[in-house]
């Protein structure tokens, strides 16, 4: 394995999503569902399956789906998580939360934040630069697995960050509060994907 593919793939695929749209789903789905691994688990499958796409076949997908589908598709799925989180947030009790225990005082499995965040960061990551980068960066190499392996793990990375940093602002902030920014914020971001704005 090329060390130096290695490296320069976790260290640009890092640098390119930090403080990306992707930190702020991940940041926003660990306050709406208060449920660490689940979210980071989902948000980095999908990160890492994105990323194989951009290494493997991003070139065919590209041929097939044209880049404005997938633009707008990740523009609508934004949109449509932002009006579910608001609903959420009209609902939210502070001290509520969505990971029930089980008998030992551990938290269940949520399927339902890891579902929700792997399909929102899997078509919002599909074209996206991060992708963009892995693809042109595997064009040139003989071999696709240090490309993909540095983009992997620097995307994981990020995702623990904002798993982390989430639940470290969801106690500081009320959770109703957070969900409704969040809310506005992928709104928001949903429009400027949609209009190929970002």
């Amino acid at each position: 394995m090329s060390w130096d593919v290695f490296f320069g793939a976790l260290g640009l695929v890092f640098v390119a999503e930090l403080g990306d749209k992707t930190q702020l789903a991940i940041l926003s789905q660990t306050c709406k569902f208060r449920c660490t691994w689940p979210v980071f688990v989902g948000g980095s499958l999908a990160l890492i399956v994105v990323t194989a796409l951009g290494a493997v076949a991003g070139q065919l997908l590209s041929r097939v789906v044209p880049p404005q589908i997938i633009q707008v598709a990740a523009g609508i799925a934004f949109v449509i998580m932002g009006i579910m989180t608001w609903r959420e947030s009209r609902r939210a009790d502070d001290d509520a939360t969505d990971c029930a225990l089980d008998e030992g005082g551990g938290q269940r499995w949520n399927w339902r934040a890891f579902g929700s965040t792997f399909a929102l960061l899997f078509v919002a990551e599909l074209g996206d630069k991060t992708q963009l980068a892995v693809m042109g960066m595997a064009s040139g190499e003989p071999s696709l697995w240090p490309v993909f392996a540095g983009g992997a793990l620097a995307l994981t990375a990020v995702t623990g960050l904002a798993v982390v940093g989430g639940q470290q602002l969801c106690r500081l902030v009320p959770r109703p509060k957070m969900l409704g920014t969040a809310a506005v914020l992928f709104v928001g971001l949903g429009i400027l994907m949609g209009l190929g704005i970002i």
